[in-house]
């Protein structure tokens, strides 16, 4: 009986064991592989720096301004309106929730200036109503080469 309870531990333990514990990855020194022929004759280089490059960065956020399209208590019209602004416009566009109102804004700029500048050319287009607000901005931050 012994023999059985030892036999079954001993079997057990051996299936137990996960092949990859055993092997110790900083060990491998396998090549880059290559990206697909079609996208290295498109771009004249291996694509996987790239890839790998966008991979690393960092978005903070600092003090600057943006651009308030619409202030609305209703989901559904907030939601329309995101829709519409996200089409619409190149840079992002937020939707904030500070109860009870839904705030759609647009861009990130760092200077006051710039957001001026912004809206005298959405007003051109034809978007009105809109100002500026004070609120935290995304940056960007890609790694140093």
């Amino acid at each position: 009986m012994k023999f059985i309870i030892y036999l079954v531990l001993i079997t057990g333990s051996l299936f137990a064991q996960d092949s990859l514990f055993w092997f110790d990855m900083n060990t491998v020194r396998d090549p880059l592989p290559k990206t697909p022929k079609i996208l290295d004759k498109i771009f004249g280089t291996s694509q996987l720096g790239v890839l790998d490059s966008l991979k690393n960065t960092h978005i903070s956020t600092k003090d600057g301004f943006r651009l308030q399209m619409v202030e609305t208590s209703l989901v559904d019209e907030a939601n329309l309106n995101l829709r519409k602004f996200r089409e619409a416009l190149s840079d992002s566009v937020y939707m904030i929730f500070e109860a009870p109102f839904y705030k759609i804004r647009y861009g990130n700029f760092v200077t006051k200036k710039e957001a001026e500048i912004e809206k005298l050319k959405l007003n051109r287009e034809g978007y009105q109503d809109i100002w500026i607000v004070r609120s935290r901005i995304e940056q960007i931050n890609y790694p140093s080469e």
